[in-house]
């Protein structure tokens, strides 16, 4: 069945559905950065970190008014990060949102799984309203077997791609780090939820699930 929560054509563009917001990260873009990860997505990798994410099944239907309030009365983030699901499935009202964001004067880094030239093949204008306002774009498919270590990317054919002056490539392309557990973040809620960010590697995954008795 087709409806406003599962057909980017149908869905209005003043709402977004979520699966979930973090407002402070440091493993999701330069800086300080509120992550939004948005519910559902159409491409599925196959070893995605975030599987909960595919269905298009509504989790948590917000305003893009309501939104943008809650992100600019976060005190110092450099920016805003916009991950999934796949942000290009709600491109619309990320846009909407985008637009408050950059009006507010921080960045925007947006993650997809999507090539490039997918992106610029479907001349979707609510995709590329998307792209003209993203600071930072990482895009194409997580592939299990070129997984790294790269502080923004999940596999290595992943493309970090600046498309604009804001963060330029020195500071906004991932380096590579010895260390396994590079890029990943656990944040403890007040409620005791633990949101785990960022692109833990197979062998961390094992580890922490045995010390957790998984």
């Amino acid at each position: 069945m087709v409806h406003k929560y599962n057909d980017p054509g149908c869905r209005r563009r003043s709402r977004l559905n979520l699966s979930g917001i973090l407002p402070r990260s440091t493993v999701n873009g330069p800086g300080i950065r509120t992550v939004v990860w948005v519910q559902g997505c159409p491409i599925r990798c196959s070893g995605c970190f975030n599987k909960t994410s595919w269905s298009f099944f509504p989790v948590n239907i917000v305003s893009v008014k309501e939104l943008a309030a809650r992100i600019l009365a976060t005190d110092g983030i450099d920016g805003v990060t916009f991950s999934g699901g796949e942000p290009f499935a709600q491109a619309g009202a990320l846009a909407s949102l985008g637009d408050r964001i950059k009006e507010a004067g921080l960045s925007l880094v947006t993650y997809t799984g999507y090539t490039p030239e997918q992106l610029m093949k479907r001349r979707r204008p609510a995709w590329d309203h998307l792209l003209r306002i993203t600071d930072l774009l990482i895009a194409g498919p997580y592939i299990a077997h070129l997984a790294c270590t790269d502080t923004c990317r999940g596999s290595s054919n992943q493309q970090v791609i600046p498309l604009s002056g804001t963060i330029l490539p020195e500071n906004g392309t991932p380096e590579k780090s010895e260390k396994p557990e590079n890029g990943v973040e656990f944040t403890i809620g007040a409620d005791g939820s633990i949101i785990t960010s960022g692109f833990p590697n197979q062998p961390f995954v094992k580890r922490l699930a045995r010390r957790c008795g998984g």
